[in-house]
């Protein structure tokens, strides 16, 4: 059996992408929502987190090692992954196709922003906004909030494929319908975060 195909590893996989960096980015995205209140609002908000005792070994139990497998086991799927054109009808070869592309933009967006972000001895208003006023940024940031939102939320539907809480085809009908407008609605709440920083 390919290691791909294993059971265990594609649910530790599907349960990191869902529980420990699913929430957090949620929360990440509601965060940065305080960039609406401006510089200081957001300042105000943001600085006192990377005051929490002990933050580094929370985030690296809690983020980066989830992340770190989740990141890496999904690029081995997507590079070992098989075409699925038969197997499928096209709305679900669209969307596994949309899953892999969504996945492989939100790891490289997600390990760029840890590099432009977290490294940075404070968290400030104008870090993201100095970073984002050039161009190129700019349009990373979108298409990585994009993308990550749009993974984040399909995956969550295939999670519940998966771990068969939604077996039949009516019920995975109607929660792709859910999540879809969800994930709609978080990518607008992501783009309405970044653009308050932009000034």
């Amino acid at each position: 059996m390919a290691f791909s195909d294993n059971l265990f590893w594609r649910r530790l996989h599907s349960f990191t992408g869902a529980a420990p960096l699913g929430a957090y980015l949620l929360f990440h995205i509601y965060e940065n929502s305080y960039s609406l209140l401006g510089p200081a609002g957001y300042n105000e908000h943001i600085r006192p987190l990377r005051q929490i005792p002990y933050l580094l070994q929370i985030e690296i139990i809690f983020i980066f090692t989830p992340l770190l497998y989740h990141s890496v086991y999904g690029v081995y799927i997507w590079a070992t992954g098989k075409a699925i054109a038969l197997q499928y009808g096209y709305a679900r070869n669209w969307l596994y196709t949309a899953q892999r592309i969504t996945g492989l933009l939100t790891f490289i967006f997600v390990y760029f922003h840890l590099y432009d972000q977290r490294l940075r001895p404070e968290a400030s208003f104008e870090n993201v906004a100095g970073s984002i006023a050039h161009p190129f940024v700019l349009w990373l940031y979108i298409i990585g909030v994009s993308a990550a939102a749009w993974h984040l939320f399909n995956g969550f539907w295939n999670v519940l494929i998966k771990w068969g809480v939604t077996v039949g085809k009516n019920a995975q009908r109607v929660a792709l319908i859910i999540f879809s407008i969800l994930g709609i609605g978080f990518v607008a709440e992501g783009l309405r975060a970044l653009a308050g920083f932009i000034r």
